[in-house]
């Protein structure tokens, strides 16, 4: 045990000037509000930091939630992989319109949607709309113990991906700033998962196209 420790405590060490992992959100918007999604995670390289610290994560429960999508309503073409021990975790499906999106949103998390819950993306003509989900998102991650069952130095090497690619080009997006950038029809929103964490920093955004 003493061994593995010294080991992860030394990797995290010859890489503390670089973000070696990253948690990636990607959605694809059609013309006629349908679309893509895609959440995976990006190890590049690293997944060997996971072969030491995964035997103690609990995957029953996601992996039971995300399986419900296959048969869900609006929902076609699901992919799903998860391997802990080798950093890898992705999950892949299109969907028919915002409603369907929204509905394994929740599904994915053992949440039935209800009207009164908030939506997790709202899509229109020329908008899409991301309320600030953090609080909602570290209340399940201690709800599973995620962050007890990982080093917590580790949350400086990871970051938090958002890429939304538009129908249109883009006119306008927020939050505007350094961590932000707009390409086109691309707009990518990256914030450190510590911010996440410790700072609750918001992952609201509103991008107009």
């Amino acid at each position: 045990m003493r061994k593995t420790i010294r080991i992860v405590v030394f990797l995290l060490f010859t890489i503390s000037f670089t973000s070696c992992i990253e948690i990636v959100e990607e959605i694809h918007v059609n013309k006629n509000l349908s679309g893509s999604y895609r959440l995976y995670l990006k190890n590049n390289g690293m997944a060997f930091l996971f072969n030491a610290m995964s035997d103690n994560l609990n995957t029953e429960e996601l992996e039971k939630n995300l399986n419900q999508l296959k048969n869900q309503e609006g929902i076609s073409n699901f992919e799903f992989v998860l391997n802990p021990k080798k950093g890898q975790f992705s999950v892949g499906f299109d969907f028919k319109n915002t409603k369907s999106l929204n509905r394994a949103f929740y599904t994915s998390f053992g949440v039935k949607k209800r009207f009164y819950h908030k939506n997790y993306l709202t899509i229109r003509a020329h908008k899409v709309t991301r309320p600030n989900f953090t609080p909602y998102l570290l209340n399940y991650a201690d709800s599973q113990n995620i962050f007890d069952q990982i080093p917590q130095k580790l949350l400086d090497y990871v970051d938090y991906r958002y890429r939304l690619v538009c129908p249109n080009p883009i006119n306008r997006a927020n939050p505007s700033n350094q961590n932000n950038t707009i390409n086109t029809h691309e707009f990518t929103q990256v914030i450190p998962l510590k911010k996440i964490y410790f700072e609750h920093q918001s992952t609201k955004s509103i991008v107009k196209y």
